[in-house]
């Protein structure tokens, strides 16, 4: 073969090679177009994590396994990263900031079963105000309604915890934002099932103190308390014997 005509055929050769890789592009970006416009349906899909986004990308919703579970975020700060997190939904609100979920978990651990369940909505910048709550540790379980006061100031003050190198430091951190009253949580209304088995309602003070409860235990014994501030019964009302 003269040197000629090798060149032709490497040139040839060439053309093809970059006519393909065009056509290629081209392929790809039709797809990704028809991707991005048309409604796709599968008949099942295994997946380890699902972000629902809005046009510009924002979060709005993640659906994931514990270990991709979505790290809370608020005022564009992660907040404990290496915190290992259920399996569920995690929400987040117009601004990117998590406002809720609904989580599971579920094992028997040395012999002793666990298990835990929830639906929270959070309040605006903080954590949980509503929850329904399913808990179990061995034969005790509890479930029901809360509605709790948090208070004003933004949970993303947490985010401080976030490069604590020990355990002695985050629980310092942890104590100074609790003394500044970013996390405290103050229960008002609980309506479920008590450890004990009781079916309750109990009605809490601004403080978070019970101050009225109604109950009826398995044996269907009923009662109305009524409570002081140091959690004292001041009266009692049970029905005629």
């Amino acid at each position: 073969m003269t040197p000629m005509r090798l060149r032709r055929q490497l040139r040839a050769l060439q053309a093809c090679t970059a006519a393909s890789a065009l056509g290629m592009v081209f392929l790809a970006a039709s797809a990704f177009r028809q991707g991005a416009t048309s409604r796709q349906r599968f008949g099942e899909i295994d997946a380890e994590r699902i972000n629902i986004v809005d046009a510009d990308g924002r979060v709005r919703l993640v659906i994931a396994n514990s270990a991709r579970q979505a790290v809370a975020v608020v005022d564009g700060r992660q907040l404990l990263p290496d915190r290992k997190r259920d399996a569920g939904l995690i929400f987040f609100n117009d601004e990117g900031d998590e406002n809720g979920g609904m989580t599971w978990s579920g094992a028997t651990t040395d012999g002793v079963p666990r298990a835990t369940a929830g639906l929270s909505f959070d309040q605006y910048k903080q954590e949980e105000t509503i929850t329904l709550r399913y808990s179990q540790t061995g034969t005790e379980r509890q479930a029901g309604l809360t509605v709790a006061d948090r208070p004003d100031a933004s949970i993303a003050a947490v985010a401080r915890m976030n490069d604590a190198t020990t355990d002695a430091k985050r629980a310092k951190i942890r104590q100074e934002l609790s003394d500044a009253g970013v996390l405290a949580s103050r229960p008002r209304v609980f309506a479920g099932k008590d450890r004990s088995g009781d079916a309750k309602v109990v009605l809490s003070d601004g403080d978070g103190k019970p101050r009225l409860a109604l109950s009826v235990d398995r044996k269907g014994a009923a009662k109305i308390e009524f409570l002081d501030a140091a959690g004292r019964v001041i009266h009692s009302v049970r029905p005629p014997s």
